[in-house]
């Protein structure tokens, strides 16, 4: 039903938006550049700066994979964050606060997965270079925890104003009591 379906897409977007869920993608995030740039100081450490081919050694084959099935994820997560959010979290003249970046950062991560792929041996650190882009989305998501820790929800605004108005009303009956009480000890 319409209904299940905007229940299953809340929380597919409370969870991708969570904060639990931001650390996760930033630990995923260091630890593919540090695959990366092991693979690059490898390939700069050798003669020639020869990429590493069938021989290279059996670790960097592994750090290789790891990188690529955390690209997988990044890319699993883009039609996720599309579904939950629909077409206003990549539409840059939206109303979605940088929208802009998630466009950047859906074409770096496409880009870079059909690179890690497609490229073999010399034009491969070509794609390795890409991951270093993503980078910028480590960035991103601590950027967005700050502000979004420091911004007020709706909730949390019309409860403030609430709270204020509560107080403002308290003030003016604590006045009239203090007067009262003035008039009856001048009566006394």
């Amino acid at each position: 039903s319409s209904e299940q379906t905007n229940s299953w897409r809340t929380r597919l977007g409370l969870f991708l938006e969570a904060p639990l869920f931001h650390e996760f993608v930033i630990t995923l995030i260091v630890v593919d550049a540090g695959c990366v740039l092991a693979d690059l100081a490898y390939t700069l450490s050798t003669p020639g700066c020869e990429p590493p081919g069938p021989e290279g050694p059996q670790w960097l084959e592994i750090l290789s994979l790891i990188s690529i099935v955390i690209t997988m994820f990044f890319l699993v997560e883009i039609p996720l964050a599309l579904w939950a959010f629909g077409w206003s979290y990549y539409n840059p003249v939206g109303d979605t606060p940088h929208a802009v970046f998630h466009d950047f950062d859906a074409v770096i991560i496409i880009t870079t997965f059909v690179l890690e792929i497609v490229l073999k041996g010399k034009e491969r650190e070509l794609g390795t270079l890409l991951v270093v882009l993503r980078l910028w989305r480590l960035i991103k998501l601590v950027g967005g925890v700050t502000v979004g820790a420091g911004e007020l929800t709706e909730d949390d605004a019309q409860e403030l104003a609430e709270n204020r108005r509560l107080v403002e009303e308290m003030k003016a009956q604590i006045q009239t009591l203090e007067s009262e009480n003035q008039e009856l000890r001048v009566r006394l």
